[in-house]
């Protein structure tokens, strides 16, 4: 018997079954089409990590736990030279054993490593070069295991550069060598020092291989030196970014334990938060001959090179270094009586040797107690202690009478007396120039009183200055009275023999005066500030001369035109010569301006301006008076002048006094080196012609040649005739 509800369970179960049944099939089928999804999406990915690889440039791999490759890229079989069937599914060795033409251990070398990391590797290609690359494993693991990828990056041509590099370090090292320069640089921050092998050798010691002992090379510094290079580099150690460069110049101990100058620059190259220097780089140079050249240059230029006495400037600069508000001196000005007859009749090799023994006679006198130096020709300066005149006239006297005692030359027995001028300081002159002058004066009164004598400067003295103010006073009127007139001397060129230019030379003939000497009215010009007027009058009159001879027909030489310290000072002197050519139409090439070597050199960055401006106007400019004064090499070397004109003292005596020719052959050399052409003045005799000729002098002028001339007669006799002169034959 069936129960109703039974029957009703049982459908209702039934239902709940079919119900679920079609739940499971609803989620499989779900389930499936998300599977079927991801596997899409599997494959997606697959291909554009594919694609991904496949485009690089880098040759690429993976191999599986059995070393089996299961993917390699395009760029991976350029490298091997096989397709991805001949790769794909084999290790290395069957690869190589399958394809012999392969460079034996090729793969191997690449691919071998199991282990991630990174490692250098090279192989040999079948053409013989040799590539090498930077291999990059990475091991990795998925559901299928442990697979490693490979990556191999081509450095061919970074070690190619790298050895390019080693290369010109090696070069640049032995040049350094060679110039004496070594590199160095300071980590600041972590105080690490490094310096390139010529930085030690220079000094005969031995490079050192990375890190170096600053400080130790510090204590190679001479003691007298050291401070002030320590001082120099914490300068720049405790300054802002405002201060990044120093240099200086210092004896630094050889190995052998002498000392060599150095010369040192630094610059900052990095600076901290603080901007304070973190690291910097510096080079040193090897300038002990170029120092030892230059003191003996400096040294030529403030000593008398016969009796190796200070000279004039020499002595000008101690004065200004000993005078004292409290002080009290008195300056001796030595002229020898008669001293060009000793010359004349027993000839300058004895002259020399009577100046030198008295040069010794006036060391012995004064002592410890003042200062002696060599005007030049027989003329002396002394400076001795005043502050008891009576002890000074002693003093005086003594060194006159010693000066007049007999003198016992290579046989020869002779006198020669002294006229001596002296002037007081403070009491006639606070200044050295003026106590040099009123000395000079009062020598001129003992020698016209009688030689043999001294006289201390009166004010009564002061009337033989009158002639003096007589010709200040005409020189006034001068200029509008047209009383100046040119001269011209010829320069001569040793090599060719011809006239390539000529010094014009102003020349005063007073109405009243007559004729008056430019040594004597060029210093009162000087003085009374009328040397500019009269110094653009030159300029003008050789601009005009130059001119009529072009109208002439005639081709003129360049005519030098020698520029006074107040002319140099303004600073419009460039624009007022450019003007002076262009109103009178004449080339700038034409001119040639000299300036004294203690001209150029009062102020160094002004001269260097002035001359850049006449450079860019297309205008020479020369040295004259070369090795009177006082030259640096370093501002030599930077201005620009294409002419030094070496000093007529120098070459006056030249054949008789080693010295000097050791001067003037210094002067032509040290010209040669600088680029530049040397002519020599004051060329009297052929011997000094000859003699200059041997040493390298370009150009001469002297009465050798000719006197100097009004404008015809040097247009008629050199510039109308324009032969060879034959100045070895006169």
């Amino acid at each position: 018997m069936t129960y109703p509800w039974v029957t009703i369970l049982g459908y209702f179960l039934a239902l709940c079954f079919l119900l679920m049944l079609i739940n499971v099939y609803i989620k499989l089928k779900a389930d499936n089409r998300k599977l079927i999804q991801s596997v899409r999406r599997s494959e997606s990915d697959k291909h554009q990590l594919t694609s991904s690889l496949d485009s690089i440039f880098d040759p690429i791999w993976i191999k599986d736990k059995n070393q089996k490759y299961v993917y390699c890229n395009p760029s991976f079989e350029q490298l091997v030279g096989l397709s991805k069937v001949d790769i794909i599914g084999y290790k290395d060795e069957e690869i190589q054993s399958q394809h012999p033409q392969l460079t034996q251990d090729f793969l191997p070398t690449i691919t071998s490593n199991t282990e991630t990391g990174t490692a250098e590797e090279y192989i040999c290609l079948p053409s013989g070069s040799i590539d090498y690359f930077q291999v990059n494993t990475t091991n990795t693991h998925n559901k299928k295991g442990q697979f490693s990828v490979g990556h191999a990056y081509r450095t061919t041509p970074f070690k190619e550069r790298e050895s390019e590099l080693v290369e010109a370090e090696i070069r640049v090292n032995e040049a350094l060598k060679l110039t004496k320069v070594g590199i160095w640089e300071w980590d600041v921050t972590k105080d690490i020092w490094f310096a390139t092998p010529s930085y030690f050798t220079m000094l005969g010691y031995a490079p050192v291989e990375g890190m170096a002992d600053r400080k130790a090379e510090l204590e190679k510094i001479h003691p007298e030196d050291r401070q002030r290079v320590l001082s120099t580099i914490q300068s720049i150690l405790s300054s802002k970014k405002e201060s990044n460069y120093y240099k200086y110049q210092a004896r630094i101990k050889h190995i052998d334990g002498s000392y060599r100058w150095i010369g040192v620059r630094c610059i900052v190259t990095e600076f901290d938060q603080e901007d304070k220097p973190a690291r910097m780089l510096g080079v040193r140079i090897d300038i002990d001959e170029i120092q030892k050249a230059h003191d003996q240059v400096e040294w030529l230029a403030h000593h008398d090179s016969l009796t190796k006495l200070p000279n004039r400037v020499a002595l000008h600069k101690t004065f200004h270094q000993i005078i004292k508000p409290d002080i009290k001196l008195a300056l001796l000005f030595i002229d020898l009586d008669h001293f060009k007859n000793v010359n004349d009749t027993l000839g300058h090799t004895i002259g020399d040797q009577l100046l030198l023994t008295l040069a010794d006679r006036m060391r012995s006198l004064v002592g410890k107690i003042g200062y002696v130096a060599r005007q030049g020709g027989d003329e002396f300066i002394i400076l001795l202690p005043a502050e008891n005149e009576a002890c000074l006239i002693e003093k005086t006297s003594e060194i006159k009478d010693a000066l007049s005692a007999r003198y016992n030359i290579d046989q020869h027995q002779f006198f020669i007396t002294p006229s001596i001028g002296v002037s007081l300081y403070p009491r006639n002159g606070k200044d050295f120039d003026t106590l040099y002058q009123q000395a000079d004066t009062a020598m001129y009164h003992a020698k016209h009183a009688g030689r043999n004598r001294y006289a201390f400067f009166t004010e009564e003295m002061q009337a033989t200055s009158t002639r003096a103010l007589i010709l200040s006073n005409a020189l006034h009127d001068a200029l509008e009275r047209e009383e100046f007139s040119l001269h011209y001397q010829p320069q001569v060129s040793l090599i060719t023999g011809r006239v390539i230019g000529a010094e014009a030379l102003i020349r005063w003939h007073s109405k009243e005066l007559g004729a008056v000497s430019p040594g004597e009215f060029i210093p009162l010009a000087e003085e009374n500030g009328q040397i500019l007027a009269i110094g653009e009058w030159v300029l003008r009159e050789s601009a005009r001369q130059l001119k009529q001879w072009l109208e002439e027909g005639i081709t003129p030489v360049r005519i030098a035109v020698n520029l006074s310290y107040a002319q140099f000072q303004a600073d419009d002197l460039p624009a007022t010569v450019a003007g002076i050519l262009y109103e009178y139409e004449v080339p700038t090439e034409y001119l040639e301006l000299e300036l004294t070597e203690r001209i150029a050199t009062k102020d160094p960055e002004h001269t260097i301006t002035i001359l850049e401006s006449f450079q860019k106007l297309g205008i020479h400019t020369s040295i004259d008076d070369f090795g009177t004064g006082y030259s640096s090499l370093s501002y030599l070397q930077r201005f620009p002048v294409y002419k030094l004109k070496i000093d007529q003292s120098f070459v006056r005596n030249m054949t008789t006094n080693a010295n000097d020719q050791v001067i003037v052959g210094t002067i032509i050399l040290l010209a040669q080196q600088l680029g530049m052409t040397t002519i020599a003045e004051g060329v009297e005799t052929k011997a000094q012609l000859e003699m200059l000729n041997n040493i390298g002098c370009d150009d001469i002028q002297g009465y050798y040649i000719s006197r100097p001339l009004p404008a015809e007669e040097f247009k008629t006799g050199y510039l109308e005739k324009k032969q060879r002169l034959n100045i070895a034959d006169d």
